[in-house]
């Protein structure tokens, strides 16, 4: 695993962390990964990192701040604006997408039904952004 995680994932539900980092283990070679359980974690945390994710899969549904407004933040502070941002959700609804591309989200991704279909998925990302 890399010294320092290269994808932070943001999102509030454990199970679907728990999936996700099972995931990243199966890809070759195992890509380190930051979990933050709230959108309102993001900017706090990349503040005060060393360094910065290549790419951040943030999930819309989430109780204290959902990632539309985290997305936003996010674009709005001229020294993260550039990083890539993936949303990664289990909404399918076309209001969703249009708005995260509205608010210059570079992918949106509905999240898999399956393990094996969730390491393709990442495996795909990993080729692409990182």
């Amino acid at each position: 695993m890399t010294s320092s995680p290269t994808v932070w994932v943001v999102d509030d539900d454990a199970d679907d962390q728990f999936l996700l980092e099972l995931a990243f283990q199966r890809i070759h070679p195992p890509i380190g990964i930051k979990q933050l359980y709230d959108g309102d974690e993001l900017l706090p945390h990349l503040e005060k990192a060393t360094s910065l994710p290549k790419l951040i899969l943030l999930d819309l549904n989430m109780v204290r701040q959902n990632g539309f407004d985290t997305l936003r933040a996010l674009r709005e502070a001229a020294e993260y604006a550039h990083l890539p941002v993936i949303i990664l959700t289990t909404s399918s609804a076309e209001t969703d997408r249009t708005q995260s591309q509205q608010l210059k989200a570079d992918g949106f991704l509905t999240k898999p039904l399956t393990n094996d279909d969730t390491v393709s998925m990442l495996q795909l990302l990993a080729h692409e952004w990182l």
